[in-house]
This record gives C-alpha cells, sequence and structure tokens, in this order.
C-alpha cells in the first residue's frame, strides 16, 4: 500500500516512485518484445531522435495491452487517489550506449484550460526503465515543483520533441545542460516511476556499453474531473483496429471517451501567466 505522503509528494514534487512494479517474468517477457522492435529500427530513425534515443509507439504491438493494464500500476495510481484512470498513448524510448543526453522539456499539452494551473494532475506519465538506471547509463532528471512554478528553463528551451531538438542540432543548446535544482532518479529494473505531464524532465546520457530502455505510458488520473474542451481534445484518438479483440477488450475501459458538445481544446505546450 503506498502511504499518503506518497500523494503529497506526487502533488508537491510532480513525481513518486513505487518499487518492483513489475515482476521477473513481465519484466523478461516486455524486455523482449521493446529489443525486437529496437531491433528491426533503420538507423535513419535512430538519427532523427539523436537526443531522445527512440520514439516506438506502443501501438506498433498489442503486447503492450498488458503493460497497459497491469494491475500493480493501476493499484498504485488508484492508491494515489485516482481509482479511475484513462490512457491514451506511449512510447519505447531507448538510449544506444554512448548517446547524448535527453532534452529538458515538458509534455502537457493543455495549457490553454484553467485545470493546467491547480495542483491536482491532468495528466500523468508511468515510467517502466528495463534495466537499473543511475546517471552513468542515462537515468531521468526532473526539476522538482517546475509543474506549479515558473522554471528559467520554460523560456530557455523549445517546444518537446520539435525535429531540431530531437537531432540535437546544437549540442550546447541550454535544453541539453546540467541545472543547479535538478534531481537525479536512479531505479532499478521493474520499478515504476509516476510524474505529472507538466513537469519538467530529461535524462542523463547513456555512457555505458548496455542499451537504457524505459516505456512511457501517459494516463489521464481524473479524466471526468476534466473540462468538455479539454476531455474532447484528450479523446481524439482511438484504439487500434489492428489490435487483436483480446488486446482491445483489455484497454477499452481505460480509453478515454467524450459524448459532449464542446468543441476540443487547441493544443498549447506553452504555460501561460498563471504558472507563478
Amino acid at each position: 500500500m503506498i502511504s499518503l505522503p506518497t500523494r503529497d509528494q506526487l502533488l508537491r514534487d510532480g513525481f513518486c516512485t513505487v518499487d518492483g512494479v513489475l515482476d521477473r517474468a513481465m519484466l523478461e517477457r516486455v524486455t523482449e518484445v521493446c529489443d525486437r522492435l529496437l531491433d528491426a529500427q533503420p538507423a535513419e530513425h535512430f538519427d532523427a531522435q539523436r537526443s531522445t534515443g527512440s520514439m516506438i509507439n506502443v501501438f506498433d504491438d498489442p503486447f503492450f495491452a498488458e503493460l497497459v493494464a497491469w494491475p500493480g500500476a493501476l493499484e498504485a495510481v488508484a492508491n494515489l487517489g485516482f481509482p479511475d484512470p484513462k490512457w491514451n498513448s506511449g512510447y519505447v524510448i531507448s538510449k544506444p550506449p554512448h548517446s547524448p543526453p535527453l532534452f529538458w522539456h515538458q509534455d502537457w499539452t493543455g495549457w490553454s484550460d484553467p485545470s493546467s494551473y491547480q495542483a491536482q494532475p491532468q495528466q500523468l506519465f508511468l515510467m517502466y526503465y528495463l534495466i537499473d538506471t543511475e546517471p552513468g547509463n542515462g537515468c531521468l532528471r526532473l526539476i522538482p515543483g517546475s509543474h506549479r512554478k515558473r522554471h528559467r528553463l520554460h523560456d530557455d528551451v523549445p517546444d518537446a520533441h520539435t525535429d531540431e531538438i530531437k537531432r540535437m542540432m546544437d549540442p550546447d543548446h541550454p535544453a541539453y545542460q546540467p541545472v543547479a535544482d535538478s534531481v537525479d532518479v536512479p531505479v532499478r529494473a521493474g520499478d515504476l516511476v509516476i510524474g505529472d505531464s507538466r513537469l519538467l524532465h530529461g535524462s542523463y546520457g547513456n555512457r555505458s556499453d548496455r542499451r537504457r530502455t524505459v516505456i512511457t505510458l501517459w494516463y489521464y488520473p481524473a479524466f471526468e474531473e476534466l473540462s468538455g474542451p479539454l476531455r474532447a481534445h484528450l479523446a481524439e484518438g482511438r484504439i487500434p483496429e489492428s489490435w487483436p479483440e483480446s488486446a482491445r477488450a483489455l484497454v477499452a475501459p481505460l480509453w478515454p471517451r467524450y459524448a459532449g458538445a464542446a468543441e476540443p481544446l487547441e493544443g498549447n505546450r506553452k504555460p501561460g501567466p498563471g504558472l507563478p
């Protein structure tokens, strides 16, 4: 059972960790699928994702339905006070050996909605690292509290995932540099990192001889409490029709749906003046 202070940490700092969410058997299965997908990518994929490492959509393999609906993860989210989360996307993000840092960024696209400036998270990332990680092989680094308070990086770095920033065209750009008030988040394989999508985060470069892979899945912890325009914006995707019915059935209860009449909110990655 996760203690209440962990929920407090999520709201205050923007993240928390949960030990051993994936058992050994599931960790081995996830690793096998990810390695197969990564080995199938052309060199051009990694050239285009030099800073990120890779960006492979989990929709590419129906196996990931099991990870999306993994009971231990859903229990962890429920114990944080969110018993009915919804999910809509995710990526296999793998840093090859001897690869550079992941740029500083935040991932929230709903900054035009007033709820974006409130304490409760609108969107959470759930990150599963497939090997033990530390600064030497590309562990997560983040800036606690930056989901609720403006930081100089909000103005110093461009929108996340632009071609220029992904290809690391300017290695001296502030997006890749150390930040004094950041913290490292080393974890063991199978642990879970839960974070607010508004949080500024990145990762160290992978200086090791081994691939460092993380699967990032995106959930809306309290989807039904969001505004109509925001729900319309977030529910625009579809479960892949190419997935077999068994996989579709696993994620169907977690899929965000909106049947109202509101016009979808226009996506906006830049926090406004409401972020003090």
